[in-house]
């Protein structure tokens, strides 16, 4: 089973070979959905459990919001709905995901068409901690997008970057800011180490508020890592004691290489940092445990 014997469409579960989408869907011709999500995982108590699931929401509907769509579904319900695709799937851990997306009630661009909403599970084909060697993306993030919402049309540039590094023979890809600052990748926030200090971009640049990122922020600071959000230019990431990417779906990615120049993978904070989120994740931190949404029985 690979997690999407049952989709939640609209408010109901259905079998995934139900879940259609018309070829006329407004989103499918101009790239007008948006999407969250994040792992689930099986603590040591043996119960699976949706990690900072309320954050994922928040941040679904904040995307919604920017692409003009009124969700006809609470955050409370979308809460509800992935709890039970995850019951449903039958995975003891796995990736969550909310997708909401215009129809196909009527064709062009301009179509005033009516939001539908989705909840679905799949194991990640991503491996946790995989070290990657990467490069700065041939073209930059540009202008006249927004960001901050993770908007499936933003996403063709990442897709385009990430065949490039491919073709490379490299894993990922690094976008710059306008101002030549790195931002992030193709879909993962970007840290480095300097002289013991956690650095990665401000919410200032043009980079999306990874709930991941918040994360590691808050342990990093619990641990006793200083850190600091400013702009990261090429050369200092170039002199970094350490790099790593981070989203929900591969968790920490040491970054062996950028641009040819080879980097520890993992070094000292990074590995900590793991194991930290795996902490984190599996509900070993009794603080932390209000961002774990119980979803199944052990």
């Amino acid at each position: 089973m690979d997690g999407r014997a049952a989709i939640w469409l609209d408010g109901q579960l259905v079998d995934a070979a139900a879940a259609t989408v018309g070829v006329g869907a407004h989103s499918l011709h101009y790239g007008t959905a948006v999407f969250d999500g994040g792992r689930f995982y099986r603590g040591d108590d043996g119960r699976p459990a949706i990690f900072r699931l309320e954050d994922h929401v928040r941040r679904l509907f904040a995307s919604a919001r920017a692409l003009f769509m009124e969700l006809a579904h609470s955050p409370a319900e979308v809460m509800d709905a992935s709890v039970e695709v995850v019951r449903a799937s039958g995975l003891g851990e796995g990736y969550v995901r909310q997708l909401a997306y215009y129809g196909d009630d009527a064709l062009g661009i301009g179509a005033d068409n009516r939001p539908h909403l989705a909840v679905l599970t799949w194991r990640p084909r991503s491996t946790p901690g995989a070290t990657v060697r990467v490069r700065v993306a041939g073209f930059g993030h540009g202008d006249g997008w927004i960001p901050t919402a993770k908007h499936a049309g933003f996403y063709g540039r990442s897709f385009l970057a990430l065949r490039e590094a491919r073709a490379s023979g490299l894993d990922d890809a690094l976008f710059c800011a306008a101002d030549g600052t790195l931002a992030e990748a193709t879909g993962a926030t970007l840290f480095a180490v300097l002289d013991g200090i956690l650095h990665t971009p401000p919410l200032s640049a043009p980079i999306l508020p990874g709930v991941t990122r918040a994360t590691l922020l808050d342990l990093a600071q619990r641990d006793g890592i200083p850190t600091r959000e400013a702009p990261l230019p090429r050369h200092r990431a170039l002199a970094a004691d350490e790099l790593f990417l981070a989203n929900s779906a591969a968790e920490l990615r040491p970054i062996a290489a950028l641009d040819g120049r080879p980097f520890a993978a993992p070094g000292p904070i990074t590995a900590r940092l793991q194991r930290r989120y795996a902490d984190a994740v599996r509900g070993r931190i009794p603080e932390l445990r209000g961002w774990l949404t119980i979803a199944g029985e052990a």
